[in-house]
Parts: structure tokens; sequence; C-alpha cells
């Protein structure tokens, strides 16, 4: 038994794998971070005014 008998079929598993599972599923995955990312972005934005408010009415550090 050659070694390449044992390779090359491993290796065309692995090659379709990333063809029809991780390509097809990479896009939506990558919008899904992306668009998660963002709604973080104005969640922390929204904190950080609010607390910037709190603390320039009491007299803290701003």
């Amino acid at each position: 038994m050659n070694t390449q008998e044992i390779i090359t079929p491993v290796a065309k598993f692995i090659e379709w794998t990333f063809e029809s599972i991780l390509v097809p599923m990479s896009s939506p995955f990558n919008i899904g971070v992306v668009t998660l990312g963002f709604i973080g972005l104005f969640f922390w934005l929204r904190l950080q005014k609010k607390y910037t408010q709190k603390a320039e009415k009491e007299g803290g550090i701003v």
C-alpha cells in the first residue's frame, strides 16, 4: 500500500468539504458577524453617551 493511496482520498475529502460546506456558509456567517458587530457598536455608543451625560451632570470625570 502506497502512502499516496491514503493521502489522496483524505485530501479530496477536505477539498470537497471546503467547496461544498465552508464556502457557501462563509458569506452569511460573515454578514452575521459584521451585523452583530455594528449592533454592539451602536449599543456601546448609546451607553457611552448616557454615561457622559451623567458625568457632566454630576460633575464627574468625562
